[in-house]
């Protein structure tokens, strides 16, 4: 597959005092990267070229660079306090929150009802079904009546999604799925003028956060469906945040981050949707 663009990056904020927390956009990225990389360990003789070669220490890391610069994700970043001196209303329209791998089972009814259904932007969702062996198999929106099965062939079946309720084929009846989308929050009035207090803090205090790059992707040059690239790692630190104040340009904001495994031993993932060839 060919991914185009520097695409859109989010972070996820860890729970307060038992509270879930929304993605936070790091607006109109300029630019992302990830660095996966090992130490490797030689075994050397007394001769030119190693006797073996091992694999030692990972790092997993990069850089997001942004440009519009939300109170919010900056006091996440940060580790601030964020307070509102004024009052007023908050900008519209909000940035859409993604939800990755939401886990559903396909109704004998053939439908499965996505939880942020009434808030969900059409067009968003990306619906990978698990078939009868376990396997997953990415499904795609068809805009007429007729659905299809991806049972038997390990092909891509089809579905229709109307108001956040999805359509499947009656063979898939009972089989579950994973739903990744965006969906709209419902715009609440909040401040204008907004203040990121940074006060001393002990060491070890960093926030853990999520961090989400999503790829703009291209046109599947075998079938014309759209592709789409998504990195998501499930702990990672800032070591630093940079923001170059510039004569004739706009501020930009560098977000250096390195991740790390979460509590259940995973890294992250990665999402290939219609990879092609």
């Amino acid at each position: 597959m060919f991914n185009f663009s520097a695409g859109r990056a989010r972070i996820l904020p860890p729970p307060i005092a038992g509270v879930a927390q929304s993605y936070l956009e790091l607006g109109v990225v300029q630019s992302a990267s990830l660095e996966l990389k090992v130490d490797l360990k030689e075994l050397r003789g007394a001769y030119r070229y190693p006797i073996a070669v091992a694999d030692g220490k990972g790092t997993a890391s990069g850089k997001v660079t942004f440009a519009q610069l939300w109170p919010n994700t900056l006091n996440a970043i940060l580790s601030g306090t964020l307070s509102n001196p004024t009052t007023g209303t908050t900008l519209s329209p909000q940035p859409p929150v993604a939800i990755v791998g939401e886990a559903h089972s396909i109704s004998a009814g053939g439908t499965a009802t996505l939880t942020q259904a009434a808030l969900m932007v059409t067009g968003s969702e990306v619906i990978t079904v698990l078939d009868a062996t376990g396997d997953a198999v990415f499904y795609t929106r068809t805009t007429g009546t007729a659905v299809s099965s991806s049972i038997g062939g390990k092909t891509a079946g089809t579905y229709t999604i109307t108001a956040g309720v999805l359509t499947f084929a009656s063979a898939d009846d009972n089989l579950n799925l994973l739903a990744s989308y965006q969906y709209l929050p419902v715009a609440a009035t909040s401040i204008n003028n907004d203040k990121i207090a940074l006060a001393q803090i002990g060491m070890n205090n960093a926030p853990t956060f999520q961090l989400m790059l999503i790829g703009t992707g291209a046109k599947n040059i075998y079938n014309s469906t759209a592709q789409q690239f998504i990195v998501q790692l499930n702990a990672c630190l800032a070591p630093s945040l940079k923001m170059d104040f510039k004569l004739d340009d706009f501020t930009m904001a560098d977000l250096d981050y390195q991740a790390f495994i979460d509590v259940n031993g995973n890294l992250g993932n990665i999402y290939m949707i219609n990879p092609g060839g």
